[in-house]
């Protein structure tokens, strides 16, 4: 007789050990995922510096302008033209890349005037061979900023990218 309840106690906690992992699992939030692209190249560049006056080049406006007009974007097929080395972007870089972004909008920022903004690091974000996508960063000036060339996408790039700064370093 002792091991029929032997065996009810032992069913008895296999069912309260998947009822528990149920509760937790479903408790848990889901990892949210962005497919708006299938690729994604990464740019760096050493420049920094004070911005010499509005001149109009293509290069002035790389450096130093937040989003990227969407007749501009042709610019960023080749960043090397600019002084930028394309890097090889790390599996944790890669499996850290949708944490940048968010669906809510994350408000408007506040222009530092004791900051450069001179942008040092790109990501350039494909669809099908096309840019959907360009993050510019700026991380001595805390300073983030997304242009989105997808319409019926609500994406932005987070307040909080600084966090991220280790997966740009070497």
């Amino acid at each position: 007789m002792k091991k029929p309840k032997m065996k009810s106690k032992l069913y008895s906690k296999n069912i309260l050990a998947c009822f528990l992992l149920t509760l937790v699992l479903s408790g848990c939030k889901k990892k949210q995922h962005f497919d708006f692209y299938d690729k994604v190249l990464y740019y760096h560049s050493n420049f920094y510096s004070v911005p010499p006056p509005p001149d109009g080049t293509k290069r002035q406006e790389i450096y130093y302008s937040y989003f990227v007009d969407e007749n501009d974007k042709s610019n960023y097929e080749n960043l090397s033209q600019y002084g930028f080395k394309k890097q090889p972007i790390s599996n944790a870089f890669d499996l850290k890349i949708d944490d940048f972004f968010t669906n809510q909008n994350p408000g408007r920022f506040r222009s530092d005037p004791h900051c450069l903004n001179c942008f040092q690091d790109i990501l350039i974000f494909y669809k099908n061979e096309k840019i959907v996508g360009i993050a510019k960063f700026d991380f001595k000036c805390n300073r983030y900023f997304y242009t989105n060339y997808l319409s019926e996408n609500k994406i932005y790039l987070r307040k909080d990218c600084q966090k991220f700064y280790y997966l740009f370093k070497k």
